[in-house]
């Protein structure tokens, strides 16, 4: 049940920086701490052991819901750098999608390989890869964050690009393609 906690926390914030889009005030608030701070490595295990007592179903819903908050707040990054919006107002999304990138291992516990999963089966045959790469999409996520924080427009510009190319790497290697219409 705790992975349901950090998809309800992280939806928190992505909305949170969804209105941190939308406001008008020169400084968005300071974002919450993300859903794992302060976590040990055994609040990990427990919370991975948790998935088990879990219908499979239920965590490819949430971690899909987690993935479309995700594509909800990088989406509002790319428009508002399209925009030119300051970018400090564009620091809370990042935010959230840095919490993200740090709790995605924990959505894949072993057998949530359901027909509804867009998951490859390299998920869970190559852990260390897949775990490298939520963590560098994380990683990322917390630099763009931290430039726009800073205010830094062109660095926050570039970054992005780099956030994306994250996102891409890990979904060519680790996701279904997509189903052409």
């Amino acid at each position: 049940m705790r992975a349901l906690s950090s998809i309800v926390a992280l939806s928190g914030l992505i909305l949170a920086g969804g209105l941190a889009l939308a406001q008008t005030a020169p400084t968005p608030p300071k974002p919450p701490k993300p859903p794992m701070a302060g976590m040990s490595h055994g609040d990990h295990a427990r919370m991975t052991a948790d998935h088990s007592m879990m219908d499979h179903g239920m965590i490819v819903a949430a971690r899909q819901a987690g993935f479309h908050l995700t594509i909800a707040a990088f989406l509002g990054i790319k428009a508002g750098i399209a925009r030119g919006d300051d970018v400090k107002k564009l620091a809370l999304p990042a935010a959230a999608m840095a919490s993200w990138g740090a709790v995605i291992p924990t959505m894949f516990p072993p057998h949530s390989d359901t027909p509804e999963s867009d998951a490859l089966p390299n998920v869970w045959t190559d852990r260390a890869g897949f775990e490298a790469a939520a963590a560098k999409m994380s990683a990322a996520a917390r630099t763009l964050a931290d430039l726009g924080k800073a205010g830094d427009a062109a660095g926050f510009a570039t970054q992005f690009d780099a956030l994306a190319k994250t996102c891409g790497e890990c979904h060519t290697t680790y996701r279904k393609p997509e189903e052409k219409k």
